[in-house]
């Protein structure tokens, strides 16, 4: 069900009497014959014309609902937004095994109306939803989130000075699907490939970049690397854009290193006269298995960074996935879906009790063929990232 945009009560209404234009029914109750002035004629008509165009308008804007998102909405029938990825065909995945867009039952131009209208609408439908079945493509609730194309995720991306994800393995994972979606590259898109091997990246290629431990160890962590050295390996896979720099600062537990520390505030003060703000996405779970004080600590220690710098610095809260079906039993009490649900629930009350947004992706996960019962492969990630690519697309840009 879509939360549709409001139509307007009424169209504008016509002008009853205008000084110094008589009806006919006043001529002919005055015994006199029609005006046969040029120039009576000619106000007649024009005020006939404006009425026209003041109806046809009021209807334009019935008819239309209002844009909410911040980049211009496209009326693309785009059916696989990753065919001209590369790796489309070796990795077997197309956005439409991942990502089902709001189907409209009447005119296309009417299927805006069936986005979520606003930010905290949003991420309520993209933490709430569910699937029909397993390994289904997932549905969020009420009202639907964009599957942007890559050149819109730029025009996103320009809105930010910088974009910072700082967290444990789970957002590792999905800050290189980020890299996958800006690299137009779902076989090595989230891996620093120059520094490989031939053999690496045919083992490397596709899942396996997430699911090897040899594979992570190559992992992207800055915008920056890519820039200065995909040019001269001999296997290029560039951004689309690279305006705005983003980073992934690992982190385990709270307080972190003082060097995280350093690193986070640098990417604070790097434009000091800079307007755009500095998006942070931050999650911290299986880390830390799941401790309460240790995730509020965190969100405390970079909330106060950010704060010193006086910068414009909106956060997102990131939950935990939910656990897969191979989770090995001796993690079932500490890190299974009882404890992983409560622990998604409360973070985000402590999130929101920060003014911080939150989105949750225990929903999301809870169907989703895991490889291990704790990560997910492309098909989870690259829609998480877009979901965070959602959450930029709403902010605001001063």
């Amino acid at each position: 069900m879509a939360y549709p945009f409001p139509r307007f009560s009424s169209a504008p209404q016509t002008p009853q009497y205008l000084k110094g234009v008589e009806s006919p029914s006043s001529w002919q109750s005055r015994g006199l014959d029609k005006p046969r002035s040029h120039t009576t004629r000619w106000l007649i008509a024009s005020v006939i014309a404006a009425v026209i165009c003041l109806v046809l308008l009021a209807k334009s804007f019935a008819s239309h609902p209002r844009q909410t998102d911040r980049v211009p909405f496209s009326n693309s029938n785009i059916a696989d937004f990753f065919n001209h990825f590369e790796g489309r065909q070796d990795c077997g995945i197309a956005s439409t095994d991942v990502y089902v867009p709001p189907l409209a039952s009447y005119a296309s131009n009417k299927k805006q109306s069936l986005y979520c209208p606003n930010r905290a609408k949003l991420l309520e439908a993209m933490s709430g939803g569910g699937r029909h079945g397993f390994d289904m493509p997932y549905f969020p609730l009420g009202c639907h989130f964009r599957w942007y194309s890559t050149p819109e995720i730029c025009m996103i991306l320009d809105r930010f000075d910088s974009v910072v994800f700082l967290g444990d393995n789970t957002l590792r994972h999905i800050y290189s699907a980020f890299n996958m979606l800006l690299r137009e590259n779902i076989a090595l898109g989230g891996l620093r490939q120059w520094e490989m091997k031939e053999s690496e990246r045919e083992a490397c290629r596709c899942d396996n970049q997430l699911t090897r431990p040899e594979c992570l160890s190559y992992s992207v962590l800055d915008s920056q690397s890519v820039r200065s050295n995909d040019a001269a390996s001999g296997h290029r896979s560039p951004y689309l854009c690279d305006r705005t720099p983003h980073v992934f600062i690992p982190i385990d537990g709270s307080p972190a290193a003082e060097n995280l520390h350093s690193s986070f505030s640098s990417i604070l003060h790097r434009e000091a006269d800079s307007y755009k703000p500095i998006a942070v996405i931050h999650s911290l779970s299986l880390a830390t298995s799941l401790a309460w004080p240790t995730a509020t600590t965190s969100m405390d220690e970079w909330v106060t960074l950010a704060d010193i710098s006086q910068k414009n610095v909106p956060f997102l809260w990131v939950g935990p996935n939910a656990a897969g079906h191979l989770k090995p039993p001796s993690q079932i009490l500490s890190q299974g879906n009882n404890a992983l649900w409560h622990y998604t629930i409360e973070m985000a009350e402590e999130a929101q009790a920060r003014q911080l947004d939150a989105l949750g992706m225990y929903n999301f996960t809870l169907q989703a063929g895991s490889w291990d019962g704790s990560y997910y492969g492309q098909k989870v990630v690259l829609v998480q990232a877009m979901m965070v690519i959602n959450w930029l697309s709403r902010l605001e840009s001063t």
